[in-house]
């Protein structure tokens, strides 16, 4: 047997763990080894020369190390959790509760608990039920996620609430409330996201929206809530994660890590940071191969390195990126991301027929990612379609005015506007990109064409020498003409405007293509 549950307790024997309510209990390896053999023997008293031979087998050790470690596990289960019984041993004495439901999934997991209905026109309270719906539905697109049934969390719909039972109950770690409060005209919606460990706040948010049509404006406010949940379940399982050792993550637990820890410092141009995301992806998937997201991860680690140039061979790395997010997919087809990174690697690889219908159906699958509607928009811009590309792209930042990825998704609005020859938007976006991401070379290269386009040649000639210094080799590949565009009007004032700073061409030449 892998698994014993006792109390609020859950023993897992195969990954060395000890669980409480879904969170992983920091234990000691001879703490852990001492509170197995009193579970696996919780029907009789465990001598303790059984015990000193179980956890030290043919170490000549004291009986105070035993001590030690029986009054470590007493702090933490409680006081009478095991029993003394005098010359004879130890015994267990927390209750087994093998009925209890299952252990939490690997993924994230989340329940939508029904909304309350605050006064407005009884006529609408049907709304509250539609929000909840709807919110499930579009969660449910997010891979990374295990989003409970609408049905199962709907049976807490009239009941007082303990939400640390509920989270039990429906084994979840995460579970989002809210309230409608409806009238003919407005409609208001608060949702909050909460850690059902602690009962802890993680985000919470009023929204507002006039009441033209019923349904769309449902499925606008579940959308746009579904859009700001995501990135705090993201940060939240950070946060969790960054305390574990990696021999006490799974495979999804590493290749989640590193997926933050790529994530974090995707525009960094030392690969340090791609690296450690790297090492992290491959400790998953020698746990487990079919683990999508680790493989997910190796294709964002190829795209990041080809294009800052922080690798041997640009094709090798494009070839391997590429063959990750196919994987990636083969697993789990509905997975967005893998596509849209697969959909990127085309596109640094200058294969836009290729690169933009796939990225437009990784849209499709889940228009609710700001960070894929952003860089549909961005591809959009930069290869020709600056009408479609800006909107996409400030839609994507309106949907996640806090993301994680916000730094990039800037950078993403302000090269769509460089294309729609808008240089003061992009002066601004690379700016506040640049308050985002301190001392990344994206936002400084966005800076240098903005200010060439805008005249301001001096201020354009130090973002160079600036970006210049933090990544010669991406500057070399910039000046080389090697931008992520195949437009040639694009192409040719990037060009242009990025040698001008740099002294390589005179300011004259930017006011011919400007």
């Amino acid at each position: 047997m892998d698994q014993f549950h006792f109390a609020d307790f859950v023993l897992d024997r195969r990954r060395r763990q000890l669980l409480r309510d879904g969170q992983v209990v920091r234990l000691g390896a001879r703490a852990f080894d001492v509170l197995e053999v009193l579970v696996s023997h919780r029907d009789r008293i465990v001598s303790r020369d059984e015990l000193m031979d179980a956890v030290w087998p043919g170490i000549v050790v004291g009986d105070n190390n035993l001590n030690v470690q029986v009054g470590n596990l007493r702090r933490l289960l409680g006081a009478d959790a095991i029993v003394t019984v005098a010359g004879r041993g130890l015994r267990l004495a927390l209750a087994q509760t093998d009925g209890l439901p299952p252990a939490l999934t690997e993924k994230p997991s989340v329940a939508i608990l029904p909304f309350e209905t605050l006064g407005g026109d009884p006529d609408l309270d049907w709304l509250a039920d539609g929000f909840v719906e709807d919110i499930t539905t579009e969660l449910s697109r997010f891979r990374d996620l295990f989003v409970v049934a609408r049905n199962s969390a709907f049976v807490y719909r009239e009941t007082p609430r303990d939400l640390r039972a509920v989270a039990r109950d429906l084994s979840v770690r995460y579970l989002v409330e809210g309230s409608v409060r409806a009238r003919p005209d407005r409609v208001r919606v608060t949702a909050q996201l909460i850690d059902a460990a602690d009962g802890g706040h993680v985000w919470a948010e009023n929204f507002d929206r006039d009441m033209v049509d019923h349904f769309e404006t449902q499925a606008q406010v579940a959308r746009a809530i579904v859009t700001c949940l995501t990135p705090h379940i993201a940060r939240a399982e950070t946060e969790r994660n960054r305390v574990l050792l990696p021999e006490d993550l799974t495979a999804w637990g590493l290749a989640q890590r590193a997926w933050s820890v790529i994530s974090a410092g995707e525009m960094d141009y030392d690969r340090g940071v791609r690296d450690h995301a790297e090492a992290l992806a491959r400790q998953a998937l020698a746990r487990d191969a079919g683990c999508a997201m680790a493989w997910r991860v190796l294709a964002w680690v190829a795209w990041w390195n080809v294009y800052h140039g922080t690798t041997d061979s640009v094709p090798d790395t494009l070839e391997a990126g590429i063959d990750a997010a196919t994987r990636a997919i083969a697993i789990d087809k509905t997975d967005h991301q893998a596509r849209r990174l697969r959909a990127q690697l085309h596109f640094i690889k200058q294969d836009v027929a290729t690169g933009l219908p796939e990225l437009r159906q990784a849209h499709e699958m889940n228009p609710n990612c700001a960070v894929t509607l952003c860089w549909l928009g961005f591809y959009e811009a930069i290869n020709g379609n600056a009408d479609i590309g800006v909107p996409l792209t400030e839609a994507g930042l309106r949907r996640s005015p806090r993301d994680p990825a916000r730094g990039s998704m800037l950078c993403a609005l302000g090269f769509a506007q460089f294309a729609a020859r808008n240089y003061a938007a992009t002066a601004d976006a690379a700016e506040a990109a640049l308050r985002e991401a301190a001392q990344t070379a994206t936002p400084l290269i966005l800076g240098t064409i903005a200010y060439v386009g805008q005249g301001q040649i001096e201020k354009a000639t130090r973002a160079f020498r600036k970006v210049e210094q933090i990544a010669p080799k991406l500057v070399e590949a910039r000046l080389a003409g090697r931008w992520l565009s195949a437009d040639p009007d694009y192409l040719a004032r990037a060009q242009t405007f990025f040698r001008v700073a740099a002294g390589l061409a005179p300011p004259a030449a930017a006011d011919a293509v400007r």
